[in-house]
């Protein structure tokens, strides 16, 4: 506690000695070199040409080069963001700015190894309404930590063509929709929905369930994901008695099939890619990419929930800075850029949901490209909400997707699944 009460001040001094040293101070002064380099920790890959999210990312990066000629950035690919946990873990002084989304965020600001920027959003007079969805719905512990970058609601995603063969003339809206498409879609070598229960993939654990699926039916439109210090269980054990007998009518409907036991991200894509999966939830990050391998055979609508036009958990990725960085100054003004209008048009030409408001008045949105953005903006902003997670994050999802799959495996009542997962739950938050 004593180390973040100390980080503004920390970061006034640095901030001031690097605006010195851009500002072109005398030799021997604090911060006097001619460029200072800040290490950028994300999951894009400068070198993946086929990611139009990277190539944003680089054209992002000597924008702000360009802007500030005195300090540099290098680009540390971090894939699946193990590298930023455990340099918080550490307190190591590098990477200086670390990509984290939301639901990370309760473990980062647990091993105080970020920065809370208030003060530097009051005193640079950042606007946080300028925000589909306002940073104050982002704090943890009272505080805001980064600045939003993009925004994740998920989506159904389908095979135009498979629901064509069906005569299915609408997309479903609801859960129970879902599993009626069971009989319509699934057949051999063929699912109607796929569910990724596996394990792999992301941060950990059934990260992809975690995300599509489980996290927005047991918050719903109000209640909470978890209690807002990121340690208790904030759903009500109602909630997640739901969510286990809508997964297992999926199964048991054969909306959704044993296979998809075993599917997480990359999975649940090679199978709506092959057409051995006809439908799912899924990222709209991916969505774009995945509509051009399947020569236009894609369509998407708003994902499925429990009563039509319920409220989906809302994610994405926020810039935060190291506190133990001595490089606060420099990381500072690539924050402030990189969450920026002028960057987040940049950001948008690669398929992101952007999250500045005022980003959304570049001409890029006035043309066909942009269409399916706006239409997802709209989809943040009506039934998109944010909800607080848990700080050992990837282990409940380890320990949902397990009871989950155990469930189906096994045949059980939907009240095992709320058994174990509040069980093991509290067991691992006390050795946490």
């Amino acid at each position: 506690m004593n180390e973040q009460k100390l980080a503004p001040r920390t970061s006034r001094r640095i901030f001031l000695g690097g605006m010195a040293a851009m500002l072109g101070a005398p030799a021997g002064q604090a911060f006097a070199q001619t460029t200072e380099t800040i290490a950028y920790d994300t999951f894009l890959d400068p070198a993946n040409t086929k990611d139009p999210r990277a190539a944003a990312q680089t054209q992002m990066i000597a924008a702000f080069e360009a802007s500030q000629p005195r300090v540099k950035v290098r680009v540390v690919v971090d894939p699946a963001g193990q590298n930023g946990v455990r340099a918080a873990r550490a307190k190591s002084d590098s990477p200086d700015v670390i990509r984290v989304n939301n639901f990370q965020m309760p473990e980062f600001v647990s091993t105080g190894s970020v920065l809370a920027i208030d003060e530097l959003i009051a005193r640079d007079k950042v606007d946080t309404t300028d925000w589909l969805i306002s940073l104050d719905q982002t704090r943890v512990n009272g505080k805001i930590w980064g600045l939003q970058q993009d925004y994740r609601i998920p989506i159904y995603v389908y095979r135009k063509s498979k629901f064509d063969e069906a005569k299915i003339a609408t997309p479903p809206r609801t859960y129970a929709e879902v599993s009626a498409l069971g009989p319509l879609l699934t057949r051999q070598n063929q699912m109607a929905y796929g569910v990724p229960l596996g394990l792999s993939g992301g941060i950990g654990g059934a990260q992809a369930f975690m995300e599509f699926i489980l996290s927005s039916i047991v918050a719903g439109n109000s209640d909470p994901f978890f209690a807002p210090n990121g340690r208790e269980i904030g759903f009500s054990e109602k909630r997640l008695l739901l969510a286990a007998s809508i997964v297992k009518d999926l199964f048991q409907k054969k909306a959704a099939t044993p296979v998809s036991l075993q599917f997480a991200y990359n999975e649940l894509q090679d199978g709506m890619r092959a057409g051995t999966v006809a439908s799912a939830t899924f990222g709209l990050y991916r969505y774009r990419g995945l509509k051009a391998a399947v020569a236009d055979d894609l369509a998407w609508a708003p994902a499925p929930s429990v009563e039509p036009d319920d409220k989906h958990a809302v994610y994405g990725f926020q810039m935060c800075i190291n506190s133990h960085s001595p490089r606060q100054g420099g990381a500072w003004e690539f924050v402030k850029f990189m969450a920026s209008p002028a960057a987040q048009a940049i950001a948008a030409r690669g398929g992101e949901v952007v999250a500045r408001a005022s980003a959304y008045k570049d001409a890029y949105f006035k043309t066909p490209e942009a269409e399916d953005q706006l239409g997802w903006k709209a989809l943040v902003e009506k039934r998109g909400r944010m909800v607080n997670y848990s700080i050992i994050q990837s282990t409940f999802n380890q320990i949902c997707g397990e009871a989950f799959q155990r469930m189906i495996l096994k045949d059980l009542a939907p009240a095992a699944v709320a058994l174990e997962v509040s069980t093991r739950y509290n067991e691992a938050l006390a050795k946490a």
